[in-house]
This record gives structure tokens, sequence and C-alpha cells, in this order.
């Protein structure tokens, strides 16, 4: 056996039939250091029916299996990775019947989970945003936030960590940089308007997702408030900072993607000239390879992000309120390739191993 293949890591993805999870696949398959170990699944369909797009064969295997499996790698001193696609609510759950059949072992699984089950430090900000308390699992109940451009440390050093939401990516790159400076003004509305695609949705097909409905369509939802909202809100909190927001999601006629545009009025007029707060956003995401910041005033497109794991910052500045746009393709850098970036961390892997950088451009 090759020190190559010694260094594979094998990888558990569990929730393997909905969309994120096609989406971690595909990445996993062209991993340098991630091996499928199993496609976990209630589903007995096979990988090649749930995921045609994946040259994959082989089936999907159930929870119990899975966890028999992890244990004898683990008894073999192999140090496996679990990534959690599974719905809002199951993956607490899942991870809870893997630490009651692992024991103590358990502390030596790798796992990230894409849900919005762990992503809360506060059980009180938890259960306002899902109606219910977490569930605790003891010391293992824990999970590093994981948005990596403001985190890279606390991922790199952890076990567990909690992949952010899409919506809530977009906008802690818009709006942290200047929060954490002092730079925005509290006191009035931070006015965010942001649109997602069809994928956001999930595999299950839903009225509001029909593509006869959804094509040349936008509407905006959850009006009365997003629970992204709450991912931002704790960032911001981390930093001293507590802003009125006011952010209004839209559904777009596109499947991958989302579009983000931030009105963020400045603390003063001294705040800033454009040129400072460019040159300041650009330091903020300095080192980071999946955020680029763009020139001032040039605007951020979809199709630029759309497949890539990277994420565009545009800035412009116009009486006193500062103009953030943030682009980036919820499935990979909102969702499967943030959590494979916080893996390879975790790992002590390269930050971009098996992450791609470039968009699709012409599609």
């Amino acid at each position: 056996m090759t020190a190559a293949v010694q260094s594979q890591v094998p990888t558990y993805v569990f929730g393997a039939k909905g969309v994120l999870a096609g989406e971690l696949l595909r990445l996993i398959d062209g991993h340098p250091r991630l091996a499928l170990a199993g496609a976990v699944s209630r589903s007995t369909q096979s990988l090649a029916e749930a995921h045609p797009h994946l040259a994959l064969s082989g089936s999907t295997i159930g929870a119990e299996d899975a966890r028999a499996d992890i244990a004898a790698r683990l008894a073999r001193g192999e140090r496996p990775a679990v990534l959690l696609a599974l719905p809002h609510g199951e993956s607490a759950a899942a991870w809870e019947a893997l630490c009651l059949a692992l024991g103590d072992a358990a502390h030596d699984v790798f796992v990230v989970d894409l849900a919005a089950d762990h992503r809360f430090a506060d059980p009180a900000r938890h259960a306002a945003v899902h109606g219910a308390a977490p569930r605790v699992n003891g010391a293992l109940g824990h999970f590093v936030y994981g948005l990596v451009e403001f985190d890279r440390a606390a991922v790199a050093s952890a076990r567990r960590v909690a992949a952010p939401g899409c919506f809530a990516t977009a906008m802690q790159l818009a709006c942290v940089p200047a929060a954490r400076s002092g730079l925005l003004d509290t006191t009035h509305p931070w006015i965010l308007h942001g649109i997602t695609g069809s994928s956001g949705s999930g595999a299950e097909p839903k009225p509001g997702t029909h593509h006869p409905w959804r094509h040349g369509n936008l509407w905006a939802y959850a009006l009365a408030g997003h629970r992204h909202e709450a991912e931002l809100e704790q960032a911001l909190a981390r930093c001293g900072v507590v802003a009125p927001l006011h952010f209004v999601a839209h559904s777009g006629p596109f499947a991958r993607g989302i579009h983000l545009t931030c009105a963020l009025p400045l603390a003063t007029r001294d705040s800033g000239t454009a040129e400072e707060l460019h040159a300041h956003y650009r330091a903020a995401f300095e080192g980071s390879p999946f955020v680029a910041v763009l020139p001032l005033g040039q605007a951020p497109d979809l199709r630029s992000v759309t497949g890539s794991n990277r994420a565009l910052v545009g800035l412009s500045l116009r009486g006193g309120v500062l103009s953030v746009l943030v682009t980036l393709d919820n499935m990979v850098k909102g969702g499967a390739g943030q959590a494979l970036q916080c893996l390879n961390l975790m790992l002590g892997a390269k930050e971009c191993a098996g992450l791609p950088r470039t968009g699709l451009g012409v599609a």
C-alpha cells in the first residue's frame, strides 16, 4: 500500500440521497485525502439511481451498518470522518446515536454537520430560532462554528464543526469585516437583500421549486425573519455589536447561487473613504483563498462563482451607506464545499484540497 493511499481518510456521508450529499459525493470523488467509505441513507437506492450525474457505483448503507463500520475502523487505529448532510433536526439525533454506539471512541471521529443543529453556542438562541432546545450530548455536544475566513484557527484544532448556512455565509462575509472594526452605525437598520437558487430547497419537489413556477419568476419569502439572520447576530455578538438587521430572502429563477446586497450605514461620515473601506475589506480577507474582493465599484455576478468554492465581494460607497455585494454558490461555498474546507483544516490538509476555485463561466 502506498503512502498516498495510507493517508486517505475513510469518509461517511449521512443523508446520502440529498442535494448537498450529492455535491459532497462529487467533491469527495476527486479529493486527494478523502476516500468514500459509506454513503448512509434510509433509502435502498444505488448511488447511480440517487445521483445519476455521478460516476459512482455501489449502494447506500444503513446507519446501523455505518456505525458498526466506523467502530471497526476506530478499533484498527483509523480516524474516520463523518459528514452529516441530514435535514435540520436530524443531524443531532444521528450524532447522538453514533456517540452511544462508539462510547469514548467518538472523540476520535472528525465530524462536520451541514445542518443547523449545532450552529448556536447559546441554547437560548437555538431555541428562539428552532422552537425547541438543542439536543445536548455532554462534551461531544460542543461544535465549533465553521466559517473558516473568521475562525480558521478554531476550525483547524476542532474535531466537531458546524458548517454555516448559505445565506449566513454571505451575510457574514459582507458585514463582519466592517462591524468588528466599529465602522457601522448600530442605531439604524442594516438592509440585506438576498436571492437564492432552487437547490437551496433540497431534493424533494415542492410547489415553490417546481420548474414551470420557478422559471422566469422571483418572489420574497420569510418576511417575518429568516433563520440565517440569527447566525449573523451570533457573529456580531462575538464582535461586541448588536445591530437592527432587516434581511429579506428571495427565490430566484436559477438552480445554484446566492446574490446578496447589503446597505450598511456607516457610523460617521469620517468612517472612511471608499478607497479606505475597500482596503479594509481586502486586508480582512488576506490569506483567504476562497474570497476575492473585486476592484472598487465592480459588482460580482453569479456565473463567475457557480460550481466553485469561491465568494466574490464588491463594494461601493454613497451618501454614508456602504453597499457590500456578495455572490457564492450555495451548494459549494454555502454548503458542501465549505464543509470540506473545514474538514481539510481539521485533517491538517491544504485548505484548498479537492475544492474548485474557478466558476463554470458560460454554461
